[in-house]
């Protein structure tokens, strides 16, 4: 009698847990298989996307992992186990760990964010929160700029997401523009000549776009004078400096004369 009463418990058992357990099963295999597939494409999201070869994987295994862990608790529910207190045991640790590091994981996922869609590259010259220089290297946390004087300059990812950045791209054109204080008698048409001649002999120039030579400011003694030419987003430091020399040499051979007071220099982007 004992032992039918076992087979019966065992019966009864295997008519309410066997239909579970059978579906948990199903749902684990097919669900590991939509997990891979997932992966798998998010993977190659990623590499055409050009997605730094460094952070693929690790965002590849965060969303297998987090998918997977979601699917045990699908399964674990599905069988009947409960699984409210770990949820609520998980969220209380991540809770904790992100006040902990709140700073840190918003630098984290501004590099996750700069990694992805990619608003600039290393090569590219910057002007960021007014430090000025050429990326060097995107890291995780951090931006790593170099300026033409050597210095570097480290930015954190979430000062790269959270305000305006100036980008100039390499390959792009960029208008390469100087302002000029000059004596009010200076004769336009001879600094005009001469922005064409300094701008005959820059290299980099883009010589199918044309010089431009504009008077923004007049007074008695003076008048500030842009002079502008377009080149390319990698040479436009290397523009600048030939600039200013070039056109102190034509000044030079046209008696053109610089105002005696000298007021700051601004370099304007177009």
């Amino acid at each position: 009698m004992e032992q039918k009463t076992y087979i019966d418990q065992l019966y009864n058992l295997l008519l309410e847990y066997g239909p579970k357990v059978l579906v948990a099963l199903l749902l684990l295999v097919i669900g590991l298989w939509v997990i891979r597939r997932i992966t798998a494409s998010f993977r190659e999201m990623l590499k055409r996307r050009q997605v730094d070869d460094s952070l693929r994987p690790f965002l590849s295994s965060l969303v297998d992992a987090g998918l997977k862990v979601a699917l045990l608790l699908m399964v674990a529910a599905q069988v009947g186990i409960e699984t409210t207190s770990f949820i609520a045991i998980f969220s209380a640790l991540a809770f904790a760990v992100g006040l902990a590091l709140q700073g840190s994981l918003g630098n984290f996922a501004s590099g996750v964010l700069v990694l992805l869609f990619r608003p600039y590259r290393v090569g590219d010259l910057l002007l960021v929160d007014g430090k000025f220089g050429t990326v060097t290297e995107i890291q995780i946390f951090n931006t790593i700029l170099i300026t033409d004087h050597g210095k570097k300059i480290i930015i954190p990812n979430s000062k790269m997401t959270e305000g305006a950045i100036e980008n100039i791209e390499n390959g792009v054109p960029v208008l390469a523009e100087i302002t000029l204080l000059l004596v009010a008698e200076t004769n336009l048409a001879s600094v005009r000549n001469a922005a064409e001649a300094a701008a005959q002999r820059c290299p980099w120039r883009l010589a199918d776009r044309g010089v431009d030579v504009v008077v923004t400011g007049l007074s008695r003694d003076d008048m500030k004078v842009d002079f502008a030419w377009w080149t390319t987003g990698e040479h436009y430091i290397e523009t600048l400096d030939f600039m200013h020399e070039a056109l102190l040499e034509e000044f030079s051979e046209r008696n053109i004369q610089l105002a005696k007071e000298r007021r700051r220099e601004n370099l304007v982007v177009g």
